[in-house]
């Protein structure tokens, strides 16, 4: 109950309120540590659970999406997802047209059918991993920024509670001044071979990261594509300077962004180790590939 900076925990606590108040059970767990939702989703889902309620962030939901899958498919196939949103930004929601309140969610029978995305990468013993993800995974300065971002520090916690983009501006601006560039291949679909020089690169479904900030992309949850976003080589005040660009969407009409689309992504670092994140989560290290399971799981927001 960590998300949004300790935020969730009094959200709940409301929540629960209002599930009392229209007689529904509760029959809840709390989360104790990083990755224990993916240990009750995994249980959960093989005693024949159909339904999986998550209060939290994205983070937490990623966690139950990684805790029902393995190898590639559903522990079962008739399992779905009520994303109950409670974390910082929530990014995952703002895929969808339309969003219920949650209470709302509990009884609905309106869900989406969506794409799943896949990575396999190394985790930090250098041992192979597979994760799965809903809205975006990103190498560089945001991934930097996203680890800067979770740690538990008095004062990134004083920011979360004040205000999230307040937050992540700050997480942000660090890494401004403290990571540098990075140089990459990129093989898209296994016939297009990109060398660049990176600030960051961004595989998406959802075009929205970090609460406030937008690619500008028009991406949906279901339109079988991995979206793919490229931030070249630039210094510091440069980079400063497309901040801005980030919170109206535009960043990627400015001269040194890249964007493509693909089934297929692989990315391999000529040198040093920048760290992965999926949903707002560090997870290991190139090299890695991403891919698609399209039309995969159903979620109701």
């Amino acid at each position: 109950m960590l998300a949004g900076g300790g935020k969730a925990r009094k959200r709940w606590n409301s929540f629960s309120e209002q599930l009392q108040e229209k007689n529904y059970r509760i029959n809840c767990h709390l989360t104790q540590y990083q990755g224990h939702a993916v240990e009750l989703a995994r249980q959960v889902a093989g005693e024949g659970i159909k339904r999986i309620y998550v209060f939290g962030g994205d983070g937490t939901l990623n966690e139950v999406l990684n805790g029902i899958i393995k190898s590639d498919c559903l522990i079962d196939p008739e399992v779905e997802l009520v994303f109950l949103g409670a974390g910082s930004s929530c990014d995952v929601e703002k895929m969808f047209p339309e969003k219920l309140e949650l209470i709302d969610r509990i009884g609905s029978k309106r869900s989406y059918l969506i794409d799943v995305c896949k990575i396999a990468c190394r985790n930090d013993q250098g041992n192979p991993i597979v994760r799965y993800f809903l809205a975006n995974s990103s190498i560089g300065v945001i991934s930097q920024s996203v680890e800067y971002f979770n740690q538990k520090r008095v004062f990134m916690s004083f920011l979360k509670r004040l205000n999230i983009d307040v937050a992540a501006i700050y997480a942000g601006l660090i890494n401004v001044f403290q990571f540098g560039n990075f140089n990459a291949e990129i093989v898209i679909d296994n016939t297009e071979r990109l060398d660049r020089e990176l600030k960051n690169i961004t595989i998406f479904k959802c075009s929205y990261f970090g609460g406030g900030m937008n690619y500008g992309v028009e991406s949906g949850y279901d339109d079988g594509k991995l979206h793919v976003a490229l931030i070249n080589k630039m210094g510091r005040l440069r980079l400063l300077s497309y901040i801005p660009s980030l919170y109206t969407g535009r960043v990627l009409k400015k001269k040194r962004a890249e964007y493509h689309q693909a089934n297929d992504v692989i990315v391999n670092l000529k040198k040093g180790n920048v760290v992965i994140e999926t949903d707002g989560e560090i997870i290991g290290y190139p090299p890695c590939e991403y891919s698609l399971l399209p039309g995969f799981i159903k979620i109701i927001v």
